[in-house]
């Protein structure tokens, strides 16, 4: 099975123990939205325009005409096309309105993972009342051979190629390294995952939407605090 970069950043990102996240919601959908950008930016079916475009803004992603790879993604185009990367992630991740088409991409994942037999569906209930669902790993081959490719270029300092790139780039935005190799030195993967965030690999576009990751899960964060304060107070 071939994962997509949303699936193998999911894959690492939920706890083998638990089936949870590693991260909030805040950062997940981010993440998650944030990967889909770069796929669709990897299969060409988005592109970053540049200065003196006759019919775009500098800066924007625009649809190419090309077909994604994964249909799961086809309608995320038509929501990045004309935003920035920063905005497109954050319309994506449904931060400003309503509803959130990174839940509703990230339980697709979910769903493909399980049929797959990657993960399988546990359900429980907290105190006996309130239902809850875990994702538990099905078989660990493909999240080991992820996590063997992480390690390589966050930890080894390999040279990491494109995908690999954009992968630790996104797990490098949510914090997620120190997390998933407790053994490495934190300061050392931090300063590892900002080197890759900010190589020159992948294409201006790609990079771009990488980066955008932690700028919207900061400003996100940012927003919640205040808000929370203000309610507090």
């Amino acid at each position: 099975m071939t994962l997509t970069l949303a699936e193998e950043f999911l894959l690492l990102a939920l706890k083998d123990d638990t089936g949870k996240p590693m991260v909030d919601g805040t950062k997940l959908g981010a993440a998650l939205a944030g990967a889909a950008i770069v796929e669709l930016t990897m299969d060409g079916a988005l592109r970053l325009t540049e200065d003196g475009e006759a019919d775009h803004r500098a800066g924007r992603l625009v649809e190419t005409g090309e077909r994604p790879a994964d249909p799961r993604l086809a309608e995320l185009v038509q929501v990045a096309h004309g935003r920035k990367p920063k905005d497109a992630i954050g319309k994506i991740a449904g931060f400003s309105g309503w509803r959130s088409r990174a839940r509703n991409l990230k339980e697709a994942l979910l769903a493909d993972l399980a049929e797959a037999g990657v993960l399988h569906e546990e359900h429980g209930k907290v105190l006996g009342l309130f239902p809850t669902t875990a994702w538990m790993p099905g078989d660990p081959g493909l999240e080991a051979e992820v996590l063997a490719r992480v390690r390589a270029s966050a930890v080894d300092h390999a040279a990491p190629l494109d995908r690999t790139a954009a992968l630790v780039s996104i797990l490098h935005a949510v914090d997620m390294l120190p997390k998933l190799f407790r053994d490495a030195d934190r300061k050392a993967l931090k300063r590892r995952g900002k080197e890759i965030s900010e190589g020159d690999w992948g294409g201006e576009a790609v990079r771009k939407a990488v980066q955008q990751v932690q700028a919207v899960t900061v400003a996100v964060i940012v927003a919640t605090s205040t808000s929370a304060s203000a309610s507090g107070s």
